[in-house]
């Protein structure tokens, strides 16, 4: 518990923040440079990117959108990693079946010398 509520705070949804501007068709380059200038405000008011108003997020880009707010909860970052080694629940899952059945063969190898 402890380490979600961590890992859901200093801006650590920052790059899926970015993420969620460019699938809105937001160039990169530009949806970076907003997000930036969106934590730098947060962190002047001591608050995070899902403190903003839909308002507050508009100052810096108008692509902002009510979905925005489920677009960086811990579940999305970690979702929008869905790349073989990422850190989507699933890639975590098959990472670790694969690990298992290393784990398992070694184990068979060894008891098949002793």
């Amino acid at each position: 518990a402890r380490m979600g509520a961590a890992a859901e705070c200093g801006f650590m949804n920052a790059m899926a923040a970015a993420t969620y501007l460019a699938a809105k068709g937001v160039p990169f380059r530009t949806a970076h440079e907003g997000i930036g200038k969106a934590v730098s405000f947060c962190l002047d008011r001591g608050c995070e990117l899902g403190d903003l108003s839909l308002e507050d997020l508009q100052q810096f880009n108008p692509a902002f959108d009510r979905d925005f707010y489920s677009a960086i909860t811990l579940e999305a970052v970690l979702g929008c990693h869905d790349v073989p080694g990422g850190t989507a629940p699933a890639q975590v899952r098959a990472a670790l079946e694969n690990l298992e059945q290393r784990v398992r063969a070694l184990q068979e190898a060894l008891h098949a010398h002793a």
